[in-house]
């Protein structure tokens, strides 16, 4: 990798952790959410910083490129975020729909009485 990406690397990852940071102290967003996003640029600090350890992992999978490897593990990480935000949706829609019904039935509970 060359020097130029590797600093554009750092540069973004440490960008979206001072971000989320922000956020966080603004209380603007949960640190259950922020996590993910957290982790996630450590380590694309990490690969910036030390690029040899994914060019010795990607050698040991058998990758011929660390590059597929990298893109395949991001694709694969965003993916399983993508379907644990689907559950997390899915629930929350479950809680609407129920404290829709409690409101609907305490209303015509009050209208009655």
């Amino acid at each position: 990798m060359s020097g130029f990406l590797r600093i554009i690397l750092i540069v973004g990852a440490i960008c979206v952790l001072a971000f989320m940071i922000k956020r966080i102290r603004q209380s603007k967003l949960k640190i259950e959410y922020t996590v993910f996003w957290i982790v996630f640029s450590s380590v694309l600090v990490i690969m910036g910083v030390f690029p040899g350890i994914f060019y010795k992992i990607s050698r040991l999978i058998g990758f011929q490129s660390p590059i597929n490897m990298v893109y395949l593990v991001i694709i694969f990480v965003l993916i399983v975020k993508a379907f644990f935000m689907t559950i997390q949706i899915s629930q929350l829609e479950n809680k609407i729909d129920s404290l829709t019904q409690k409101i609907a039935i305490d209303r015509k509970r009050d209208k009655d009485e």
